[in-house]
């Protein structure tokens, strides 16, 4: 009998101690799982327990900076709009007056150089409208081949005068809760990288993929060409911010998987050689590699 209570007492203290300890670590976890999506707010409970209080104690310092940090990104990012926007003003009345000249060749590049001003301070207000915005899975769903029909007609001159071609293909029906401007720009980023970088023709293509069986389909846009691809030791690199092999600055490619990211999205280097670039849309995305399965027929 002595050995029983003995027993049914520490089971009680157990599970009091228990108990005590589990509450404060459910609530220290909820705080942290709201800082993470956003929510600032201050939360002065404290629990008692000396370890637990420090994590709540850092959790208010991360509070604070972060919301420091975000709100001087945020100014930064209007008065940066701000001056881009000026100078393109400047540039687009300078065009203007380049429009009335007498040689038609001239006044045909003026207006094509007046067309990318408008559509570049376009890109410019929808990316910082898009910072602005909730989350991508509240946005309504746009039509993925559509909305990159614009970047392709935009990018097929270029590759015309490099003796290449610029297609685009896919599903027309697909449709993915990303925002317009990021998308249109993560995937300029990577038009552009594989005239730089790539050869032959480069394909845009819209489809749907699965990750695996059972698991909702994900709208998938690829961006492959027929060059040498990606060297073996630079693969890894390619997104970091700053790496670049061939001369240039290095931002191209971590800007698009930002923008992908922004989304809910990834981009992947699915391919190295030739190279072929995926991006998965959609709050679904998985934040790994995808392994496709193909679907079956």
């Amino acid at each position: 009998l002595a050995v029983l209570a003995s027993l049914g007492a520490a089971a009680s203290v157990a599970v009091v101690t228990a108990r005590r300890v589990a509450d404060p670590l459910r609530d220290v976890a909820a705080r942290a799982a709201r800082l993470a999506m956003g929510d600032f707010r201050p939360d002065p409970r404290r629990h008692g327990i000396a370890e637990l209080d420090r994590v709540s104690d850092v959790l208010d310092s991360a509070t604070v900076e972060i919301a420091g940090r975000l709100q001087r990104e945020h100014a930064l990012v209007a008065d940066v709009s701000h001056q881009l926007r000026s100078r393109l003003t400047a540039v687009r009345l300078r065009l203007d007056e380049l429009s009335a000249h007498t040689d038609p060749e001239v006044v045909h590049e003026a207006e094509e150089a007046m067309a990318q001003v408008d559509r570049l301070t376009e890109a410019i207000d929808d990316l910082v409208r898009a910072s602005r915005d909730e989350d991508a899975a509240d946005r309504d769903p746009i039509a993925v081949l559509e909305e990159l029909r614009g970047v392709v007609e935009e990018w097929k001159h270029p590759f015309d005068e490099a003796g290449r071609a610029l297609l685009l293909a896919g599903d027309e029906t697909l449709r993915a809760p990303v925002t317009a401007s990021r998308l249109r720009e993560a995937v300029t980023v990577l038009v552009d990288n594989a005239l730089m970088h790539g050869d032959g023709t480069c394909t845009v293509s819209v489809r749907s993929v699965r990750p695996g069986y059972g698991r909702e389909p994900l709208v998938c846009v690829e961006v492959a060409d027929e060059g040498e691809g990606v060297r073996d030791e630079l693969a890894p690199h390619i997104f970091d911010r700053g790496f670049s092999a061939g001369g240039s600055t290095g931002v191209g490619l971590a800007l698009a998987r930002a923008l992908i990211e922004a989304d809910g999205g990834r981009l992947e280097l699915q391919r190295r050689r030739p190279a072929l670039f995926r991006v998965f849309l959609g709050s679904s995305a998985p934040n790994r590699p995808v392994a496709i399965t193909p679907e079956p027929r």
